[in-house]
């Protein structure tokens, strides 16, 4: 597997509006090509983290232009730019 993971901060005002927006765009999320799952989880009042796993780098990679063009939805909430990075899946453990 490989990830992509994003943290961003939203406009504290903002959040609801956020989430709302992500939720309108579940289906075109889920019709990317290659990923297996994205969870969205929230760290502090305007913090999120954003984890998205891909079966592979080259489902990841193909998939950029398309990420970026839902994620632009997101950034009249944003506090600022996200910060995205990438990396291998090296231990995963499900109950």
């Amino acid at each position: 597997m490989y990830y992509r993971i994003t943290k961003a901060t939203v406009q504290s005002d903002k959040f609801e509006e956020a989430m709302s927006t992500m939720e309108s765009m579940r289906e075109s999320i889920g019709k990317i090509n290659g990923l297996v799952s994205s969870n969205l989880i929230r760290i502090s009042e305007t913090e999120m983290i954003g984890v998205a796993a891909y079966e592979s780098k080259e489902h990841l990679e193909a998939s950029q232009k398309e990420f970026s063009e839902l994620m632009a939805n997101m950034m009249p909430y944003m506090a600022g730019a996200p910060e995205i990075s990438f990396g291998e899946g090296i231990f995963s453990f499900k109950s």
